[in-house]
């Protein structure tokens, strides 16, 4: 699964193929190599990027100018590939959240991979790790003693403050803006609310998916009255 979907075309072709990307820094017109769903390594140009958490064969090893050639002509790519960079991933983003001093929590909840808790002066947020998305939970805070590790989240959804967020088809890196309402809460910011704005959609398709969908389904409509 893939947060950051890069749409490449190959030498050969001119169609474009999605592929998973784990880098912040590549930027359209980039010159990458990929390893595709059957393993070989080739040469592609990103074409698109878009935000979706896809989960496609092929993916992003490095940039072009980061590999090299043997004498036989053969890629040799840099250690460590794929190359990750910047908050790419959930896994990036959990790492930053404990580096600001969010707190592991317990859930029920078998939907969420992990949460986390903060206290701050005045209230006490709670950030949810999806599959697909992030959710956030803020409420005044009742007490005055620190959260404790992998305690249990036994507050309903339906206190405080709260919304939830889908990975595919946001405007801007969530994880980012996600580690900004971190610091935001952090710092004491009375007001939150451009947090609070729901952003991306439980729909993955992109647009030439969504057209084929709506093409297929006019299709059955046609040929069964009964579809529609």
């Amino acid at each position: 699964m893939s947060y950051i979907i890069a749409f490449v075309s190959f030498e050969e072709s001119k169609n474009e193929f999605p592929v998973q990307c784990f880098r912040t820094d590549i930027k359209l017109g980039d010159s990458v190599i990929v390893r595709r769903g059957d393993g070989k390594l080739r040469y592609a140009s990103v074409q698109n990027l878009e935000y979706l958490n896809w989960d496609c064969n092929g993916r992003i090893e490095c940039k072009m100018d980061e590999a090299s050639q043997n004498s036989d002509g053969q890629l040799i790519l840099p250690k460590g590939t794929p190359i990750a960079n910047g908050l790419s991933s959930s896994d990036a983003f959990i790492k930053e959240l404990k580096s600001h001093g969010w707190v592991p929590i317990k859930s029920r909840r078998k939907q969420y991979r992990a949460v986390f808790g903060y206290a701050n002066q005045s209230r006490t947020a709670y950030i949810f790790v999806r599959k697909n998305g992030i959710d956030i939970q803020m409420l005044p805070r009742t007490d005055v003693e620190e959260l404790k590790p992998y305690t249990l989240h036994e507050i309903s959804f339906g206190e405080g403050t709260v919304v939830q967020h889908f990975l595919a088809h946001t405007t801007f890196n969530l994880f980012e803006g996600l580690l900004r309402f971190s610091k935001s809460f952090i710092n004491n910011e009375e007001n939150l609310d451009r947090y609070f704005k729901p952003q991306g959609s439980r729909d993955k398709r992109n647009e030439a998916l969504r057209k084929q969908g709506e093409a297929r389904d006019a299709e059955r409509r046609r040929l069964n009255p009964a579809y529609s």
